[in-house]
C-alpha cells in the first residue's frame, strides 16, 4: 500500500487525476468535501506526507531536498494518466519541486500546476525565522501570521505534543528552502490568492509567471490565507472547470498538429 497517496474511491476510471498538496501541518483532511465538488472526469489523490493524520507517528521531513525524492518515488505509481497538481501554501512549493523532479527524471509531468497562497519559489522568504522559537512564542507567531491553529491544539498539551513537531518541521522546510536555478516548467500555472491575505501579496503571486513556458493566470479571491476553506469558496469547482478546459485544449492542439515530414 502506498501511504503517500490517498486516492478517492469511485473514480478509478476517470481520465484525469488531480494531486492535492496541503499547507504546513496539514494533510488530506484539508481537502474535506472537495471530491463531491470536482467533476466526474477527475479523480482526486491526496498527498499525505509523514507526520500527519494517518502517518502521525512517522518522522516528518524538515528539508525540501530530502522530501522530494521520496515523494516523487511514491507519485511514480500514480502518473499513468493525465494529471495535474494543486498545492496550498507550503504545498504549492512542494508541488512545484515535485514537478521539477519528474522532469529531471524524464518522467511525465503535470498538465497544469495550480498554486494558492504561496510566494513564487524564486523569491526570498520575507519573514524572520520562527521555527526555533519556544512553543508559546512559536504558536503565537504562527497564529498571528496565518491564524490557522485550532484553539483545542493551543489549549491541550497532549494534542500540542502530537501535532507541533510536524508543524515545526514544515515551517523549518519553508524557512530553509532555496529555489535552485532551472528552466521554467512546460506546463501552465494558475495562481490563486486571498484578497485579505496579509502574508502573500498579489505581486509575490504574479512572480509565478516566471516559472512557466505555458499559460499563466492569476486569480484573487475573497478571504485570508485559508480562503479555500470558506463556505462560499468555489475554488474546487473553478479548478475542475479550468483543468478540463486546459486538457481539452491540449488534446485538440495535439490532434491538429501536422505529422513531422508531412
Amino acid at each position: 500500500m502506498n501511504s503517500w497517496i490517498i486516492c478517492c474511491q469511485g473514480k478509478k476510471t476517470a481520465p484525469l487525476r488531480l494531486f492535492l498538496f496541503a499547507h504546513a501541518g496539514g494533510g488530506a483532511a484539508a481537502f474535506r468535501g472537495w471530491n463531491d465538488r470536482i467533476g466526474d472526469e477527475i479523480e482526486l489523490c491526496y498527498v499525505q506526507l509523514p507526520g500527519r493524520e494517518s502517518r502521525l507517528l512517522e518522522q516528518p521531513f524538515s528539508s525540501m531536498a530530502e522530501l522530494i525524492p521520496h515523494l516523487v518515488d511514491a507519485l511514480a505509481a500514480h502518473i499513468d494518466r493525465t494529471f495535474a497538481f494543486y498545492g496550498h501554501s507550503l504545498g504549492a512549493t512542494v508541488a512545484f519541486e515535485a514537478a521539477r523532479e519528474l522532469r529531471h527524471r524524464g518522467a511525465p509531468g503535470p498538465a497544469h500546476l495550480f498554486v494558492a497562497a504561496c510566494h513564487a519559489p524564486q523569491l526570498p522568504w520575507p519573514y524572520p525565522p520562527m521555527s526555533g522559537l519556544e512553543t508559546t512564542q512559536f504558536l503565537r507567531e504562527v497564529q498571528e501570521r496565518y491564524g490557522s491553529i485550532p484553539r483545542q491544539v493551543v489549549e491541550d498539551e497532549e494534542l500540542r505534543s502530537l501535532l507541533l513537531p510536524t508543524l515545526r518541521a514544515d515551517v523549518t522546510m519553508i524557512e530553509t528552502y532555496a529555489c535552485s536555478p532551472g528552466l521554467p516548467l512546460d506546463c501552465g500555472i494558475s495562481a490563486f490568492g486571498g484578497l485579505q491575505d496579509h502574508t502573500v501579496s498579489r505581486s509575490s503571486l504574479d512572480h509565478w509567471r516566471a516559472q512557466t513556458h505555458g499559460r499563466f493566470h492569476l486569480h484573487m479571491l475573497p478571504g485570508n490565507h485559508f480562503f479555500p476553506q470558506l463556505v462560499e469558496s468555489r475554488l474546487p469547482e473553478f479548478i475542475s472547470a479550468e483543468l478540463i478546459e486546459i486538457v481539452g485544449t491540449q488534446q485538440h492542439e495535439e490532434h491538429d498538429r501536422p505529422l513531422s515530414g508531412m
